[in-house]
């Protein structure tokens, strides 16, 4: 019983923090703002999670997930799709920043600095490991690890700088993270690579982005999986 009181207010807090930040911001949410919203006491939060930057972690784990459970459902390729799941992903987010004002608050604060920046790209390399998201025979485990934390913190810039400097579309900046990805840290020849990047468009073009959207909403949901 008390695990399962643990994992419901877990997901409550999560919940909250997530709906919070989405309106706010994350510097502009604070343990008080989150337990009052969640109705439980500051104290009682932090037992739950005694530093702020495990729960705004685990919100956007749970973000990772959901994106990466969407795009495996709209992705009918079969082999050699580390290149092209790289693009589809990475499009899906800029794609949800652009759809969702909140959600592109929430991603330019994480590409805001290097702090930030540093620890998105430790959480994203460690989350590749534990769910095995590229998990192919073909390449070497740890270059895709470290090459999807590195390409994604380099994007993570250019997003951010996008509306006023490069003004790049969701694809275009998907498309220089995958080449990037393949070439420095796969190895890939240019042959393989363009044969990603139109893997990687079929994705996206059979994506719905509403529904997706909808994903992200009731991730928190009763009846949803959650990291916590």
């Amino acid at each position: 019983m008390a695990r399962r009181k643990n994992y419901k207010r877990r997901r409550i807090i999560l919940k909250n923090t997530f709906h919070l930040i989405r309106k706010n911001g994350m510097e502009n949410v604070s343990f008080q703002m989150i337990a009052e919203k969640s109705g439980i006491s500051k104290s009682l939060l932090q037992s739950y999670y005694p530093h702020k930057v495990k729960l705004t972690d685990d919100v956007v784990r749970n973000i990772l997930n959901t994106l990466d459970k969407q795009v495996n459902k709209f992705n009918h390729t079969s082999y050699g799709t580390v290149g092209a799941r790289t693009k589809a992903f990475l499009y899906t987010i800029a794609m949800l920043g652009i759809y969702d004002e909140g959600l592109k608050r929430i991603i330019n604060e994480v590409f805001s600095s290097n702090d930030t920046l540093d620890n998105w790209s430790s959480m994203v390399e460690e989350w590749v490991r534990e769910n095995q998201i590229f998990d192919e025979d073909y390449f070497n485990p740890h270059e895709v690890e470290y090459g999807i934390a590195f390409v994604i913190t380099g994007i993570g810039r250019l997003y951010y700088n996008n509306n006023t400097q490069f003004n790049l579309s969701a694809e275009q900046l998907a498309d220089y993270a995958t080449s990037s990805l393949m070439y420095s840290f796969l190895h890939c020849t240019p042959d393989e690579i363009n044969q990603a990047l139109k893997k990687g468009h079929e994705i996206i073009a059979s994506t719905d982005i509403k529904e997706i959207h909808h994903a992200i909403d009731t991730m928190f949901d009763d009846d949803k999986d959650i990291v916590c």
